[in-house]
């Protein structure tokens, strides 16, 4: 940072905003008084005639996905031809709808050089981006990226403007409302259409004619300076650094050009513009198959299209010019423009599908990151919870199901080792989306467990001579179809399954004096939905008992003496008696068993309370001829 000259003479004297006769139907209030006369020296305030510092550039998307940058900034821009002290004054943000005090406001020090710039650094949206030039100031601004309200202000005390056209008002240097603020210079500035229009708003040539909307264009030029006059180094809207795809993916699970513009060339192996990824994926022409041009670096990189509809198909050769991000741990590249993604050759083919061994797991999956494979060896499912909202699988790669640590280890280190290893071993075969099945965008099914097709923990996947794109989203490496798919559509990208292993016909007999068993018996409410929204089972009747025929069979066909039950109703957080719902299903099991066989351990009293306990509850069952109750049940923590 600059500091202060010695030379009085050589800062800026004070001056103040020339009233052009539009402040007599403008109300202004302080919050605290703003004393010029207590401030060492403020700079020149700005105003048409270019002698005063202004708002020059806002990027309000830092972080986010696409971002160039990994804070949101303000830059100021002194136009005159001597250097400006800040000393004493501020940045302040208030929202878009905001008509009291600024919220926000960030004390500004130091000196702005003449026709030179200084850079406010505020909040982040996430971990997306480059970092900074060095920021004159580092705020705790948190600006919206569509709709708000930043100003330029003599003194610190946070000031209140009553919303409106806010021109000539005294203490107020400069001010930029955008988006749908109701307080700005003439008319708000149009503001990106969201966190992930990954465009600053630009002061055009420093000149500020007092309409926002004029002075002001959203551009995907990207240029933070500070008072140093460093240079930001390559961002949107530079010269684009040509690279290849695995120049851009490098060998870590960061880009090397991460922040920076880049162009690339790639087929397109696959297309999700629909199915709310917004994307495309390409990799590197004539890469895949057996032979690794690039070991430790893949070849395929996701292409952020957000809104942008460019005319392209898959197996076109294409060149896309863009920003490098880390969108939650993928590498991304963002266009700015439909007109950065354009067909170099019309249908050149797919690359050849590279082998995804199953025993490449965990990290050693990022060298294949959005490249075209061909999963080999056994995958097997091992879990379908997330199947009817998000329509993957979960798989286990290798020949045998992973095993809950803490089911053959006691807890320790040994058993946090075995937790890894599964993790890193669990792959999702997903179906395009990042939209759930129930949502009313979806124009279908989950495409994997159909009436006509059933598949059970176990089984083995036969994936046939589909290739699938190794996708990293939502903190799982993912198998994605090369388009979107649904119970009835793209019948030759589903899988197959083979059955290795089989439902027993009945449960093992594992010999001892008495059995137990355990039972989830998944949310098992006699209060319906349709009664009380607090809820959590059967939406109906007839749902419910469907729900209660098939436990009543599992739970009788289990041959266990005490079985421990999970999920099932609290029944006094709903204002039933307590046990209601044990006591039903106790009664539908006797009912099916024929005589009086089963009873219940009845809950605590000290669990009998509504203010302390949650919605589901545990409980135990047993066989009344083969144990018998002893003592009362207590809590336990």
């Amino acid at each position: 940072m600059m500091s202060a000259p010695d030379d009085e003479n050589s800062v800026a004297p004070v001056s103040h905003r020339i009233s052009r006769g539009r402040i007599g139907a403008l109300a202004v209030t302080c919050v605290a008084a703003l004393s010029l006369g207590s401030l060492a020296a403020v700079p020149a305030t700005a105003d048409t005639t270019g002698t005063g510092v202004v708002i020059n550039e806002a990027y309000l998307s830092g972080g986010s996905a696409g971002a160039a940058f990994k804070n949101k900034f303000v830059e100021l821009y002194n136009p005159t031809s001597a250097p400006v002290t800040l000393d004493g004054m501020s940045l302040q943000y208030r929202s878009a709808t905001g008509s009291a005090a600024f919220n926000g406001v960030a004390p500004l020090t130091g000196v702005i050089p003449a026709g030179g710039y200084y850079l406010v650094q505020g909040n982040s949206n996430g971990a997306n981006g480059a970092e900074l030039p060095t920021p004159d100031t580092v705020s705790a601004l948190t600006p919206s990226g569509t709709n708000g309200t930043l100003a330029l202000v003599e003194g610190t005390a946070a000031v209140s403007l009553t919303p409106g056209s806010v021109v000539g008002v005294d203490g107020v240097v400069d001010l930029l409302g955008y988006g749908t603020s109701n307080t700005f210079e003439g008319a708000a500035a149009t503001a990106p259409a969201g966190n992930t229009d990954v465009k600053s708003l630009n002061r055009t040539g420093g000149v500020d004619t007092d309409v926002n909307s004029a002075d002001f264009t959203l551009s995907a030029a990207i240029t933070p300076q500070n008072s140093g006059g460093v240079d930001p180094g390559p961002g949107p809207g530079t010269d684009p650094k040509k690279a290849t795809i695995a120049e851009v993916q490098g060998t870590t699970d960061v880009s090397p050009l991460n922040g920076q513009t880049v162009q690339v060339e790639g087929v397109v192996t696959a297309d999700y513009r629909t199915g709310g990824y917004k994307g495309i994926v390409i990799q590197t022409q004539g890469s895949g198959g057996t032979t690794d041009a690039t070991p430790g670096a893949s070849d395929g990189v996701f292409v952020f299209l957000n809104a942008l509809t460019p005319t392209l198909a898959i197996g076109d050769l294409v060149s896309v010019t863009g920003s490098v991000s880390e969108y939650f741990g993928q590498t991304q590249i963002n266009p700015a423009a439909a007109a950065d993604v354009s067909v170099v050759t019309a249908g050149v083919g797919v690359p050849a599908v590279t082998p995804l061994p199953a025993t490449v797991q965990g990290t050693d999956r990022e060298q294949y990151e959005n490249m075209y494979v061909a999963p080999e060896g056994t995958y097997r499912l091992a879990s379908s919870h997330q199947l009817f909202n998000f329509g993957a699988l979960w798989l286990n790669a290798g020949d045998a199901l992973a095993v809950k640590s803490t089911e053959t280890t006691r807890p320790g280190d040994q058993a946090a080792a075995i937790a890894a290893a599964n993790r890193a071993n669990r792959i999702l075969l997903d179906d395009g989306w990042s939209i759930q099945v129930t949502n009313s965008g979806h124009p279908g099914q989950q495409p994997y467990f159909t009436k006509d097709t059933v598949v059970r923990n176990g089984d083995t996947v036969d994936f046939g001579d589909n290739g699938y794109v190794l996708q990293w989203g939502f903190n799982d490496w993912r198998l994605q179809p090369v388009v979107p798919i649904d119970d009835s559509s793209s019948a030759d990208l589903k899988v197959g399954f083979t059955a290795t292993n089989p439902r027993p016909a009945q449960a093992p007999e594992v010999g001892g004096d008495v059995q137990v068993a355990s039972f989830n018996v998944y949310n098992y409410f006699t209060t319906l939905k349709s009664e009380n929204s607090s809820a959590r089972g059967a939406a109906n009747a007839a749902q419910f008992a469907i729900q209660k025929s098939k436990i009543v069979a599992a739970i009788n066909g289990l041959d266990a003496d005490i079985v421990s039950l999970m999920e099932i109703e609290n029944s006094v957080k709903l204002g039933k008696p307590i046990d209601t719902a044990l006591k039903d299903l106790v009664a539908g099991l006797n009912a099916d068993a024929g005589s009086d066989v089963w009873g219940y351990v009845p809950t605590p009293a000290a669990l009998n309370d509504a203010a302390t306990t949650d919605f589901i509850t545990n409980a135990i069952i047993y066989k009344k001829d083969a144990v018998k109750r002893v003592g009362e049940r207590h809590r336990h923590r």
